[in-house]
C-alpha cells in the first residue's frame, strides 16, 4: 500500500470517528443517533417553516404540534389550499400575526385544527396558536401504558382530573399492533400529549423508532408555558459519548438561559426507587453527565417512567418523580386499586406543585399481555387464577 493511500485511509477513518463522536452512537442496537426533524419544507403550495410542529405525512400538509403554542409560516402561492394541525388544545386561540390579503377559515375538531386559505397573490402568511393565561394550568404525567385499553383509560383519567395536557413518559409499545394503536390514540386523544420515547418504542426486535419520529415528534425538545420550561429528554437507549447528539445539543443550548422553573421529562430514571434494583439509565458516564448538564440549565424536577411504580425521591439536587404505573400492574398483584397518576399545577410566580391521584383504572381495562407474563415469571399462580377468572366474568 502506498504512503498516499495510507494517508487517505487514515484520514477517512479519523473523519468517520470524529463524525461518529459528534453525532453520537446509540446502543443496544448499535446505530447512529437519529437526525433532527426538518423545520422547513417545500410543497406545491409554497414554502413552509415550522416552529414546535412536525410534518406527519410526507405527501400532504398534515402537521402535529409538539408544544402547546406552535407556529407555522407559509410563503403561499396563489390559490386555495387546506391543511390541519393535530395535538392542539381546544382552549388554544388562533393567532394570526400576518395573513396578508387572503381568506382564512379555521375549524376545530377535538385536538385537530383544520385551516383553509385562499389567496389572490403569492404572499407570506404567519399563524400560530396561543393558550389563554390562567391562574392555574394543570397537566398530568404517566408512563408505561402500552397501546391499548390501558392507554385509553390514562388519557380519559388525565382529562377528568382537569389536565390541559399529558406528559407521556414512554413505553406505549409492548406487543403486536401497540405502536399503530398508540399513535392513533394519541392523534385522537381528548387532550394534547407530549411524549418521551421509551426503550420499547425505540428498539424491540430491531430499531423501530422511525414511527415515533414520523408520527409523534422529536426525541428531544423544549417549550415554555406560563413561565415554566418543559424539557423532553431521550433516554430510550444509551448514548456514546454521553453528551453527543441532539440531546447534548439541546442541553448545551438550555445552559445559555438557565431557569429554576423547569421540568425534565424522560423515560428512564436516574435512580430506581426499589431497594436492590437498577432499572435506570445505563450508559457510560451518562447519569453524571446528565446531572451536570441539567444543573447548568438551572435544575428542576425530573419525571421518569420505566419502573412500573409510583414514588418520589431526591437525587443530586433534583426531585425525581417515578410515574410508571400506566398498566396498573400493582392493582393486579394486590387485587385492589393502588396505581397512581401524577398531576402538576402551574401558578404564576410560584413553584410547580405536584400531587398524586389514584389512577382508578376499571378492572375490565387491565388487558395487557404483560400482566400474565410478569405473574408467570413471579410464579404467582393464585393471582393468575384470580386475574383469569376476573376476565372470564
Amino acid at each position: 500500500m502506498t504512503t498516499r493511500r495510507k494517508l487517505i485511509i487514515t484520514g477517512s477513518l479519523a473523519a468517520l470517528g470524529l463524525y461518529s463522536y459528534n453525532r453520537g452512537l446509540r446502543y443496544p442496537r448499535l446505530s447512529f443517533e437519529p437526525l433532527a426533524h426538518a423545520t422547513a419544507l417545500t410543497d406545491s403550495i409554497g414554502d413552509v417553516t415550522l416552529v414546535d410542529a412536525i410534518q406527519i405525512e410526507q405527501d400532504a400538509l398534515c402537521f402535529r404540534a409538539i408544544a402547546p403554542e406552535p407556529k407555522i409560516s407559509l410563503y403561499a402561492n396563489k390559490g386555495k389550499f387546506a391543511f390541519y394541525v393535530n395535538n392542539i388544545s381546544e382552549d388554544a386561540v388562533l393567532d394570526i400575526q400576518d395573513k396578508g390579503i387572503c381568506d382564512l377559515e379555521e375549524e376545530v375538531r377535538g385536538i385537530d385544527r383544520h385551516i383553509t386559505i385562499e389567496t389572490a397573490n403569492s404572499q407570506t402568511i404567519n399563524i400560530g396558536w396561543k393558550l389563554p393565561t390562567k391562574e392555574q394550568t394543570k397537566f398530568a404525567v404517566i408512563g408505561d401504558t402500552g397501546g391499548n385499553s390501558e392507554l385509553d383509560w390514562c388519557l380519559t383519567r388525565a382529562k377528568s382530573l382537569g389536565a390541559q395536557f399529558l406528559l407521556h413518559l414512554g413505553d406505549f409499545n409492548y406487543g403486536l399492533d401497540d405502536y399503530e394503536n398508540a399513535i392513533s390514540k394519541f392523534h385522537t386523544a381528548p387532550l394534547p400529549c407530549y411524549i418521551s420515547i421509551g426503550n420499547h418504542d425505540f428498539h424491540d426486535s430491531g430499531l423501530i423508532y422511525q414511527q415515533f419520529l414520523r408520527q409523534l415528534g422529536p426525541m428531544n425538545n423544549a417549550f415554555t408555558l406560563n413561565g415554566v420550561r418543559f424539557v423532553n429528554l431521550d433516554t430510550a437507549a444509551d448514548f456514546f459519548p454521553a453528551g453527543s447528539g441532539n440531546r447534548g445539543a439541546l442541553l448545551n443550548t438550555l445552559a445559555q438561559s438557565p431557569t429554576e422553573r423547569q421540568i425534565f421529562f424522560t423515560h428512564r430514571p436516574f435512580r430506581d426507587p426499589r431497594p436492590g434494583q437498577d432499572h435506570t439509565i445505563g450508559g457510560v458516564n451518562e447519569i453524571p453527565w446528565l446531572v451536570n448538564a441539567i444543573s447548568h440549565a438551572g435544575g428542576g424536577h425530573l419525571l421518569a417512567g420505566h419502573v412500573h411504580h409510583s414514588t418520589e425521591l431526591d437525587f443530586s439536587g433534583l426531585r425525581q418523580y417515578t410515574v410508571g404505573e400506566g398498566l396498573g400492574h400493582e392493582d393486579i398483584v394486590l387485587q385492589r386499586q393502588v396505581a397512581r397518576i401524577l398531576v402538576g399545577t402551574i401558578e404564576p410566580e410560584r413553584p410547580v406543585n405536584f400531587e398524586w391521584a389514584s389512577l382508578n383504572m376499571p378492572w375490565s381495562l387491565h388487558r395487557s399481555h404483560t400482566h400474565l407474563l410478569k405473574l408467570e415469571k413471579a410464579k404467582a399462580q393464585k393471582t393468575i387464577d384470580w386475574y383469569t377468572k376476573l376476565h372470564q366474568a
